[in-house]
């Protein structure tokens, strides 16, 4: 029988060495909100 593996999840932020997130910063932060505003 094949296993399936988990892929271990991981922080974008935190790869990239981001210390603090501005919720100013639409470009970074629309990739984490719908539309009508909701976190994803």
């Amino acid at each position: 029988m094949a296993r399936y593996f988990r892929r271990r999840k991981f922080c974008r932020f935190t790869a990239e060495g981001v210390q603090e997130i501005d919720y100013k910063d639409i470009a970074t932060l629309k990739n984490y909100i719908t539309e009508s505003g909701k976190i994803v």
